[in-house]
């Protein structure tokens, strides 16, 4: 079975809705039957979010036009 972790502590990733900054992951946590992976991601601001692996990628996030 392939596991449903995408991003380890210390990856550089980017945040969608977010500016296009990187960001590293300091934590991974909170998987469990149907849930997804949740990071705690530090941004380029020193502030640390908790975020669903949805929402993060390893490369920027374009907007649509």
């Amino acid at each position: 079975m392939k596991s449903p972790w995408r991003f380890k502590v210390g990856d550089v990733v980017y945040v969608a809705g977010h500016p296009q900054q990187p960001a590293r992951v300091t934590a991974a946590f909170g998987h469990g039957g149907s849930a997804w992976p949740h990071y705690l991601i530090l941004d380029a601001f020193g502030i640390e979010w908790r975020i669903c692996q949805l929402h993060i990628s390893s490369s920027v996030i374009r907007s649509r036009p």
